[in-house]
């Protein structure tokens, strides 16, 4: 195994029965929380008012801020620091899906910050980035089992001005305590539980692939994730309120992206996100884990026909599909390509709106923002050109094929 180091400050607290636990633990870090929300449906499904309920039960004051979007703006998080400042909170607790949380630690970094009032100059690629070096304490409860920001210390904010979405990083983003109720989660929408369980595997395979193979324990992990997804996403789109199923995604959300499945791995660039978070910056209303899963196939087979990660996605097929032999990596990618089409997660980039014409400008985008100006690393180099290539190959996946 190579040699790392892991910080993971986050208390979790999992189960239906674990909302005043958190709600105590919240009173520890603060006497006023902003409790940060998105469109509406915690609203509707009362779990804002359970948990604010609970926060002021246990000597919180709660303020409460709606109207984060998916793929979270800047300019919406400037609003709701106005907002942190004018209430005097002192602790966030944000309370929805993965663009929520992010939004969340922006507004706790930028909060922290006399003065500042403008998040956007502090993300990757901005004359401000890395800069932010503290935030106010979090706390948070996803609704969605997709993104594990409530272990994380990343954060991804968008700006339709300049059609840009981008990182902002930090160890203090990681929140202090985490309330995992799959309860929360059971109302979702079909579609969003399928593009969460996208994104959960993403999280585990990005490193998986281009990490190497010296940590089997790490292998092990990430694999055992990867599992769980396959087998319970079936299970709850049959059947929502399966809170057994319901709560294996969400704990596997968490430990994609708790750090550990990539412990003893080479650090690799998350290539996928790359090209992805390019789209969706591009394409505002894409959601992350549809742009995610539409990248796999093109993605896989663009690394296979260049000879990379060969033997990782052997394993894969073995260990995932129980395949074996010379081909046992290109069929792993014909039998997970099919998991994708029988869970509805397999479409072309056609399919969701995105332009062929635009390929290029998004292309550009992803390697300036994300890799050297010129390309990004996929075990090589992975050149714009490269990637409008990858974003071409989707075609073949396009749920009409076109004639």
């Amino acid at each position: 195994m190579n040699s790392f180091s892991i910080y993971t400050p986050t208390r979790i607290f999992f189960g239906t029965d674990q909302l005043a636990p958190f709600a105590a633990s919240v009173a520890r870090l603060g006497r006023h929380a902003l409790v940060v929300v998105g469109g509406g449906s915690v609203e509707r499904l009362g779990y804002l008012d359970e948990v604010s309920g609970a926060l002021a039960r246990a000597g919180l004051r709660v303020t409460v801020f709606r109207g984060i979007e998916p793929n979270p703006e800047s300019a919406t998080i400037n609003r709701a620091v106005a907002v942190l400042r004018d209430s005097g909170a002192d602790v966030v607790v944000p309370l929805g899906g993965g663009s929520v949380m992010d939004a969340a630690k922006a507004v706790a970094a930028l909060g922290a910050l006399p003065g500042e009032n403008d998040i956007w100059p502090f993300v990757l690629g901005q004359p401000r980035a890395f800069q932010l070096a503290a935030a106010l304490p979090l706390a948070a409860v996803p609704t969605t089992a997709a993104t594990a920001s409530e272990v994380t210390p990343y954060a991804v904010i968008s700006n339709r001005a300049v059609r840009g979405k981008s990182v902002l990083a930090h160890e203090s983003f990681k929140p202090a305590a985490a309330l995992l109720n799959p309860a929360f989660t059971a109302k979702v929408p079909a579609v969003t539980t399928q593009d969460g369980a996208a994104d959960i595997l993403s999280h585990v395979l990005e490193n998986y692939l281009l990490g190497g193979d010296e940590s089997a324990l790490a292998d092990h992990h990430a694999e055992g994730v990867m599992a769980a997804v396959l087998e319970s996403l079936p299970r709850v789109l049959a059947n929502p309120g399966d809170l057994a199923h319901r709560g294996r995604l969400l704990w596997a959300s968490t430990l994609a992206l708790n750090e550990y499945p990539n412990a003893g791995r080479r650090p690799s660039q998350f290539v996928l996100h790359s090209m992805e978070h390019a789209l969706s910056g591009w394409y505002p209303d894409l959601a992350h884990g549809r742009g995610l899963a539409t990248l796999y196939p093109a993605y896989f087979r663009w690394l296979l026909a260049r000879g990379r990660a060969q033997s990782r996605f052997a394993r894969l097929g073995e260990r995932l599909f129980g395949l074996a032999g010379a081909d046992a990596a290109d069929r792993f990618v014909e039998r997970f390509e099919a998991w994708l089409g029988a869970n509805g997660l397999l479409q072309a980039l056609g399919d969701l709106g995105i332009a062929e014409a635009d390929y290029a400008a998004v292309a550009d985008y992803a390697v300036k923002t994300y890799g050297d100006g010129r390309q990004l690393d996929a075990l090589g180099a992975l050149p714009a050109a490269e990637i409008v290539a990858i974003f071409k190959a989707t075609a073949r996946q396009a749920r009409v094929p076109q004639g």
